[in-house]
């Protein structure tokens, strides 16, 4: 079943889902939205692993008919061995439409409709690699499970010898990593409150951190503590100095210096006031 927002449904024929439709394919539901780009796209994602599906708009009288194919396509890249394949194809020979009913997702969908017109604004790619290339994207909401959609998805397949020869290893996945440095703990150990700006009622989080962490290791506990992806540019202010990730193109205003070669550590600025 695809589930479309209003933008989407009032552009697409096809049968109607009933309210007490649901899907028949292993990967459930997906959720869909029109993006206006040049030309439009439909971005499809998968509830069940936050897989991700760029498909042509046009013509949009046939979506329905043409969205198991791109849906295979972008599988098949992924190396999804023939059998699950043929399950989900069948299962896909009859697609309805309806409404979408969760807002989790449809928050995950907005933030990769963003992702992917950076991406083609900066890497231009065919939308099947687009769907790929995407797939490999860390996310909050698998951050118990897969982590990413692409392993999501293996993991959902069975991770089979199939999968990993078709899949090239990316630096760092599918192997052991080194073990990341571990800071020499301080025997200080802090308690942070974080609060978001201007909002009501407010959002916060309280997090424990050892005070031997650099800036940018606190950035990462902020990041997961709420949920985010990491995708926006931050910096930190203390006082009149300014940390975070230099950009010289964009930057404005006294220069931003590196957060993780600072030598500032949450135990040195814990006498000042720190914004993020």
């Amino acid at each position: 079943m695809i589930r479309g927002t209003k933008k989407l449904r009032g552009r697409v024929k096809g049968p109607a889902a009933a309210d007490d439709d649901h899907s028949t394919t292993e990967l459930g539901d997906w959720f869909a939205t029109a993006l206006f780009w040049r030309p439009q796209v439909v971005l499809l994602v998968n509830t069940r692993t936050f897989l991700r599906v760029f498909m042509e708009l046009a013509p949009a009288a046939t979506l329905l008919d043409r969205a198991p194919a791109a849906i295979e396509e972008v599988l098949l890249r992924h190396g999804v061995n023939d059998g699950f394949l043929a399950g989900e194809r069948e299962a896909m020979s009859e697609v309805r439409i309806g409404p979408t009913n969760d807002r989790s997702v449809l928050g995950v969908m907005n933030e990769f409709a963003i992702h992917g017109e950076q991406h083609q604004w900066m890497e231009p790619a065919d939308l099947v690699q687009l769907s790929v290339d995407l797939a490999s994207t860390l996310l909050g909401p698998l951050d118990k499970r897969g982590g990413s959609p692409d392993r999501e998805l293996a993991s959902l397949v069975g991770g089979t010898d199939e999968f990993a020869k078709v899949i090239p290893l990316r630096p760092g996945q599918g192997i052991e990593a080194p073990a990341a440095a571990t800071p020499a703990r301080t025997g200080d150990l802090y308690q942070l409150k974080v609060t978001l700006h201007d909002t009501k009622p407010p959002i916060w989080r309280r997090v424990l951190i050892d005070g031997a962490s650099t800036l940018d290791q606190v950035h990462e506990v902020i990041q997961a503590a709420f949920g985010w992806w990491n995708y926006h540019l931050h910096e930190f202010e203390i006082g009149n100095t300014r940390y975070g990730v230099p950009d010289p193109d964009e930057d404005r205003g006294p220069l931003t210096r590196p957060e993780s070669r600072c030598g500032e550590t949450l135990a040195r600025v814990s006498g000042k006031q720190v914004e993020s």
